[in-house]
């Protein structure tokens, strides 16, 4: 890809998500319109300002590239388009925190050219608007890297922060000797912030939950460029994958994007030390598990 388009997407990128961080700030103490996604209410709100965001960043990139096409979040997309390139974007993952105003959600947007995922940014609204962002093969950048001082070990460190859904014990086939050796497990409500702060050195695993292309895509990169570890969940086959699952939705020059809204997946993300433990101890598809005890187990969590 020529350097100086290269630049102009990095710079974009970048300035989408510093724009649409103000707006979510400025407008995170007003009194706003929650609508709710699925029947049950509050189970996957959106915000008229989930919508803002997504407004401002489509109209952004539309403006300097018209001939990119988009996969947001919110509203509704065509079957297939016609692009070699498309932008993923996520105008607020972690909304329900949002709503009540705990600041940790964040603006995720990924750029994709053909089959490969080329760059990718994370901002999350903290004082500074930390922004961390990544262009294929120049490496990771951040505003508050993190290096940590515990020695890394083959096995989670204690210390250092691991993330994994609530109900990850039902959802992943997880081995005893995990727990024994996972230290204190912690779930923040955003799958694209925790993946983010494993690349970004302040977490070392991320357990994701079953979750939307818009949710991982721009962490994935990150992670990569971070040159860490990161696996896609083949729920059918009960294998991790180290794979990007989104590169078949793009045929002959036009992308799937009914398709690719409708994509769910799960990925584990870790530093490269403890990749080897993780493979051997969890499995994605705890459905596949169901014998007695394990009905029971789930029994007792969701009763």
């Amino acid at each position: 890809m020529d350097k100086n388009l290269e630049n102009k997407i990095k710079n974009i990128l970048l300035e989408c998500i510093d724009d649409s961080l103000d707006l979510i700030k400025k407008s995170s103490k007003e009194i706003f319109k929650i609508t709710d996604k699925n029947e049950i209410i509050g189970d996957n709100p959106v915000t008229q300002i989930d919508l803002n965001s997504q407004d401002l960043i489509v109209n952004k990139i539309k403006k300097q590239f018209p001939d990119h096409e988009i996969l947001g979040e919110e509203g509704k997309e065509e079957k297939k388009v016609k692009s070699d390139f498309l932008w993923i974007i996520d105008p607020i993952d972690g909304t329900k925190n949002f709503i009540n105003q705990i600041p940790f959600y964040c603006v995720s947007i990924a750029v994709m050219h053909k089959k490969e995922i080329i760059g990718g940014a994370v901002g999350l609204p903290w004082e500074k608007k930390s922004v961390i962002y990544a262009i294929k093969n120049q490496g990771i950048k951040s505003n508050f890297a993190q290096k940590n001082s515990q020695r890394l070990q083959d096995f989670p460190v204690p210390g250092i922060l691991s993330f994994a859904p609530t109900y990850f014990n039902l959802s992943y086939i997880v081995k005893n000797s995990f727990y024994k050796n996972s230290g204190e497990l912690r779930n923040l409500g955003s799958a694209a912030a925790e993946i983010a702060l494993v690349a970004n050195g302040n977490a070392q695993l991320s357990l994701s939950g079953y979750a939307f292309t818009w949710d991982f895509a721009a962490a994935w990169i990150l992670i990569k460029e971070a040159n860490k570890s990161i696996f896609y969940g083949n729920m059918n086959k009960n294998i991790w994958e180290d794979i990007n699952p989104w590169a078949p939705f793009f045929n002959n020059g036009f992308y799937d994007l009914e398709n690719l809204k409708k994509w769910r997946g799960k990925f584990f993300a870790s530093n490269k030390e403890i990749e080897n433990f993780i493979l051997q101890n969890i499995k994605p598809n705890g459905r596949q598990k169901k014998n007695f005890f394990r009905r029971l187990k789930k029994y007792l969590f969701l009763r």
